[in-house]
């Protein structure tokens, strides 16, 4: 139930009629968050399979591993939910937001690869590896072309598996740090906000992260290529 089915309600029951940000400002008080309900993509054997190989091949690598891996990835935000949305697309160290219109892959070669991924490529070296998991735009001929011209080696990512990606909890962060401010009423007031937060995550928690790939994987063969809890 949103802000503006509990003020109706309130109304209705007693009379009393509160504006929707005393009432949003109170659940926020309260701990209570506006957030799309946890949607588990069914897995097929063949997903199982392809997330216990690829756990198989990645489980004991460490830090100074990970630490050669672009991490990179977009999330939707708005205003108010399903109107006025920007997406953002974040890698380590950069924050972009996209604006007017959604991420195409054209877009994605020129606003993200070429002036972002190529730099940050060539300071990593020969080691260099970029995650970009299997989004639409991501694999497109011309993202291919661009990518294989550049020399930049691209992890193979399985199917279905968001719990396997850390970059998944930076979105959740950042969610859950724009959710506590004053509710943003326009976009550039949004883009404001997700600036700000994005610059107050503490890198502990990047770190953290990429501490925790091990047990995470580990905890993929344990449940044999299911869902896990992260």
């Amino acid at each position: 139930m949103n802000a503006t089915l509990l003020q109706q309600h309130l109304r209705s029951a007693t009379g009393t009629t509160v504006s929707t940000r005393i009432v949003r400002n109170w659940l926020h008080g309260v701990g209570l968050y506006a957030r799309r309900p946890m949607v588990c993509v069914r897995l097929t054997s063949r997903h199982r399979r392809n997330h216990r190989e690829w756990a198989t091949e990645h489980v004991n690598w460490r830090r100074n591993e990970w630490s050669n891996v672009l991490f990179s990835d977009e999330s939707r935000f708005s205003v108010h939910p399903d109107n006025r949305r920007i997406f953002i697309r974040r890698d380590r160290g950069n924050f972009y937001i996209i604006r007017d219109g959604p991420l195409t892959s054209r877009r994605y070669r020129d606003e993200i690869l070429r002036p972002i991924v190529v730099p940050y490529a060539a300071a990593i070296g020969d080691d260099f590896i970029l995650m970009d998991d299997n989004c639409r735009p991501h694999h497109p001929n011309l993202v291919e072309d661009f990518l294989f011209e550049e020399g930049i080696v691209r992890m193979e990512w399985p199917a279905c598996s968001p719990d396997m990606n850390p970059i998944k909890h930076v979105w959740d962060a950042l969610g859950r740090r724009v959710a506590g401010r004053q509710p943003p009423k326009t976009l550039q007031e949004l883009e404001r906000a997700l600036l700000e937060e994005w610059d107050r995550i503490p890198q502990l928690v990047i770190n953290s992260l990429i501490d925790s790939m091990p047990q995470r994987y580990s905890t993929l063969l344990t449940v044999r290529g299911n869902h896990t809890p992260y």
